[in-house]
């Protein structure tokens, strides 16, 4: 499979990625095939995006299966978005804390996904 090195997300920003992010416990990771195509998913297609105003990053947050979820972190370097974090099952206590410190502090902002789309019947779904 050959890697594309950027995608856009759903706001038609430009993610790119680079050879190494961080993990969840912040060791340095190299993603394999199928983390990097969930990565993408994710940026492209997110159930939530948190957008912390104050440090210029967005998590793009997103279920990958019934039970394992996703979230990736990007920051604005630079110029540009890059990836810099892949989360798989982040904590609840890990969301809450990103939320709670920076809703309280108002430099948060929620984006959610208004509308399903069935791509088989090629109708939105309401």
């Amino acid at each position: 499979m050959e890697r594309i090195s950027c995608v856009y997300d759903c706001n038609n920003n430009l993610i790119f990625f680079y050879r190494c992010v961080l993990d969840d416990k912040t060791n340095v990771i190299n993603l394999s095939n199928e983390q990097y195509a969930k990565a993408v998913k994710t940026i492209s297609a997110p159930a939530i995006i948190i957008e912390l105003n104050n440090r210029r990053t967005r998590y793009y947050y997103r279920a990958i299966c019934w039970d394992k979820t996703l979230m990736i972190g990007v920051s604005f370097i630079n110029g540009i978005w890059e990836v810099i974090e892949y989360l798989e099952n982040p904590s609840g206590a890990f969301v809450l804390a990103v939320l709670k410190k920076n809703l309280v502090e108002g430099s948060a902002v929620l984006h959610f996904q208004t509308k399903l789309e069935d791509n088989a019947l090629e109708y939105p779904l309401r």
